[in-house]
């Protein structure tokens, strides 16, 4: 997929706040921000900041579907990578569905589907499927 640079640092910057969403930064975090920073081509320097001060970051919805699904998956694994579900972030999830016009039930069927596989990495034929079978 290609991705302009301002949406590079819109998807980074999502990924920061949900990292945040529950006040505390893990290392695991950071390293999962970090290489899909690094995936995006931005610098180490560019991530750092973003990191480090997320007072400062905006974020936009992105406007293919497709992008929004992929991104969305981002952010649940995000949500999972410390092996804690904090309420801060789930309810983070919730509300950055709602505003990529993702139905709750959509919501739970991707979490559902993630327990079963290896570090929730959902398929993206499954992904792609629960989306449109949520959507009619």
């Amino acid at each position: 997929m290609m991705y302009t640079a301002e949406e590079k640092k819109d998807i980074i910057s999502e990924l920061i706040l949900m990292a945040h969403a529950d006040n505390h930064l893990k290392n695991e975090e950071i390293a999962f921000i970090t290489t899909v920073g690094k995936r995006m081509q931005l610098s180490d320097e560019e991530i750092a900041y973003m990191v480090d001060h997320p007072e400062e970051l905006t974020t936009v919805v992105p406007k293919e579907y497709t992008k929004r699904i992929v991104h969305f998956h981002r952010m649940m694994l995000m949500m999972h990578i410390d092996g804690h579900v904090d309420e801060q972030e789930l309810q983070l999830l919730h509300d950055v569905a709602l505003q990529y016009g993702f139905r709750k039930t959509t919501v739970d069927a991707l979490l559902q589907s993630m327990i079963t596989y290896p570090y929730g990495e959902i398929p993206l034929s499954e992904l792609m499927q629960i989306h449109r079978r949520s959507s009619n």
